[in-house]
């Protein structure tokens, strides 16, 4: 399905994507540079964990993120489903293998595009600002509510999995919901209006009462793609974080399933 345009689309996204990144993270670490600091071991998990989504120097990488990294392995189909050429499609693979290997497809580059990115991030983190460096008690991790480990190098390795897998997971769920979206333009946007919803209505619901409070610890997005960034009414997550995120892990790729196949129903019963 991935053909030379659509993997030179996807190869122009990934630089632009990587150009926000050293953006982001070089003016992180300028802003960190100040007279008299003092780079120890506790320095690289510190920079890497300011520079994810809902960090503190995140700035406009969590907006694009959402617009990039959610649709880029989804536009083929969708804009295919969109241009009338469905049927050409299904006519020679059917709708099961349509959504098979777009389903696929969204998966991995959404995976792929996270891990390449965070492995930059540490590049760069790495060469600028502070040498790699792991600490078996961390104490900038045990001043956090949410967090895999204490042991930094366990954090880190946990963080960018799970982190990496959300990702995929949350592009699953952006594509089912396009098979919905009748026009390319706002599917384009889908990702960050529908990545800011989910940010936003947990945070409103989420006070009311301890149930509530359980629920938006899982629905809200930051928990599947950017696991303990966020800490929720600054309280530990209920459970703990792998708990959290595995429960949400599992919601997502539900719903987006339950998405495609009432879409696919829909489909044959049309036809």
């Amino acid at each position: 399905m991935l053909s030379k345009r659509t993997n030179k689309i996807i190869v122009l996204a990934l630089l632009a994507y990587l150009i926000l990144i050293t953006y982001t993270v070089l003016s992180a670490i300028k802003a960190e540079m100040r007279p008299g600091i003092t780079i120890d071991a506790e320095s690289f998990i510190y920079m890497f964990e300011l520079v994810q989504p809902f960090g503190v120097y995140d700035g406009f990488l969590l907006t694009g993120t959402l617009l990039i990294l959610p649709i880029i392995g989804s536009f083929v189909p969708i804009f295919v489903k969109n241009n009338n050429d469905l049927n050409n499609v299904v006519q020679r693979i059917g709708y099961r293998n349509f959504l098979k290997k777009s389903v696929c497809q969204t998966f991995i580059v959404g995976l792929g595009f996270s891990f390449i990115s965070q492995i930059y991030e540490i590049i760069l983190i790495n060469w600028n600002y502070a040498p790699i460096a792991f600490s078996n008690d961390s104490f900038y991790l045990a001043q956090r509510f949410n967090t895999f480990s204490n042991n930094s190098f366990i954090q880190l390795l946990t963080y960018i999995v799970t982190s990496s897998i959300g990702w995929g997971i949350f592009s699953v769920f952006i594509f089912a919901c396009g098979l919905y979206i009748k026009k390319n333009p706002l599917f384009i946007v889908s990702g960050a209006v529908l990545g800011l919803i989910l940010l936003l209505l947990p945070t409103l619901y989420g006070m009311m009462n301890n149930f509530l409070y359980a629920v938006a610890n899982v629905t809200e997005i930051s928990t599947l793609i950017a696991p303990g960034m966020i800490d929720f009414a600054s309280q530990k997550a209920p459970g703990g974080i792998m708990i959290i995120w595995i429960i949400s892990a599992i919601l997502f790729a539900l719903i987006a399933w339950i998405l495609m196949m009432t879409w696919q129903k829909k489909q044959l019963r049309g036809k």
